[in-house]
């Protein structure tokens, strides 16, 4: 298969040092984040009660939120990797104040320091995303986004089984250290990040805050990628706030750990696939489909399936949602105009961050009263009617790449 006449090959080539150095910086901070959400969720709950992980996830998303926009446009005004360099200095920072936080159990302090990490996440989202192309040529942009989905998907299989014996045998202050080192390698290898200049840069055609949202609301195509990662937020947060409780009806809550692999496990899988291939077109009846084949497999779960059942419904959710963002990200890269990729990346991830806003409320609100269940079949009825919208509402004609 073919991107735009050149060989999509299996391996690093056509990608280079540039490349590995972002990689490895961007993958060492999934995996450093795994190991503070481990911690944090025990640590809340022996702090707060049961309340708590509902409490962290609302914690972890509003400022994500609120954050995305000034990413953006920080990224398309300031060399991008800068930007993500001090993002992740102060996560560092802010990681390493839990610790002493916990020991007073000032739990103020430690949501305090988990809504800073997360707005400083939410500033360096869009950044991340921006840097892509300006370190992978065209032609290698499929390839070089599989690579960084691949790294987030590992993640989820490898963080938690790694988080979870060192939290039984160190503490969850040892996980939370771990974190602020990844953090500080992090800032080390994306503020010595080489990166090619962008012609023009920042003018008066295109400044503005909302440059990016006119991008994607009048492209069929960028709208739907958008309204996708909302969609998939919503109920991969709902089902996430809850997976303690799907392992528990499975039948043990200490379980939950190969939940997360399953899901980092189909993820995976089928990033290896879309690593090696890429269709010769991408249509938005193909992004759908695959965005509702994610949901429908959440929404399985709560036919009270066997832990192989759910582990499988998880699997196929992962994978699928990898091979559509994917697709739909290398789109949105080749799509839009370098001087405000920041500002159409930070729509993305505002969508996504919405969407994870409203699957955590939905489990907050609903859990203690309507059940797990009713709670994550809400969550996916409503992420596709968001869908719908996504795809009814707005220009159907698509037009041609910029």
């Amino acid at each position: 298969m073919s991107v735009t006449g050149h060989p999509v090959q299996f391996g690093w080539g056509g990608l280079g040092r540039r490349f590995a150095r972002y990689w490895i910086a961007a993958t060492l901070s999934f995996y450093g984040d795994w190991f503070t959400t481990v911690a944090l969720v025990v640590l809340l709950y022996r702090l707060s009660g049961p309340a708590a992980p509902a409490g962290y996830m609302l914690a972890r998303v509003v400022p994500r939120v609120l954050s995305t926009s000034i990413g953006g446009s920080l990224a398309d005004r300031i060399p991008a990797q800068y930007v993500v360099a001090a993002c992740a200095l102060t996560q560092s920072v802010f990681t390493l104040s839990i610790i002493p936080s916990s020991r007073i159990h000032a739990v103020w302090a430690v949501f305090g320091a988990v809504v800073v990490t997360q707005f400083a996440g939410g500033v360096a989202r869009p950044a991340v995303g921006a840097l892509v192309p300006r370190i992978a040529p065209p032609h290698r942009l499929q390839r070089a986004n599989a690579l960084y989905s691949l790294g987030f998907s590992s993640s989820i299989a490898v963080g938690p089984a790694l988080a979870a014996p060192l939290l039984v045998a160190k503490g969850p202050e040892a996980c939370l250290a771990i974190d602020a080192a990844t953090f500080i390698i992090a800032a080390i290898l994306m503020a010595t990040l080489r990166v090619t200049s962008i012609s023009g840069g920042w003018s008066s055609a295109t400044a503005g805050a909302l440059v990016g949202l006119r991008a994607v609301s009048r492209d069929p195509l960028l709208r739907v990628v958008a309204v996708g990662w909302m969609c998939s937020a919503v109920a991969v947060t709902a089902t996430s706030s809850v997976l303690v409780l799907i392992a528990r009806t499975a039948g043990n809550p200490d379980w939950v750990g190969f939940l997360y692999a399953a899901v980092g496990g189909g993820s995976v899988l089928l990033g290896l696939i879309v690593f090696r291939y890429r269709p010769r077109r991408v249509t938005r009846e193909v992004i759908v489909g695959l965005a509702i084949l994610e949901v429908l497999s959440l929404a399985l779960i709560t036919l009270h399936l066997p832990l192989w059942g759910s582990m499988l419904a998880l699997a196929v959710s992962g994978g699928t949602a990898v091979v559509w963002q994917t697709l739909g990200t290398t789109d949105l890269q080749m799509r839009s105009h370098p001087a405000f990729l920041g500002r159409v990346n930070a729509v993305v991830v505002f969508a996504s961050s919405a969407g994870m806003f409203i699957g955590a409320l939905l489990a907050l609100l609903l859990v203690p009263w309507a059940g797990w269940e009713r709670t994550q079949f809400t969550a996916c009825g409503l992420s596709l009617v968001i869908l719908g919208a996504g795809v009814a509402f707005g220009p159907q004609r698509a037009e041609p790449p910029d």
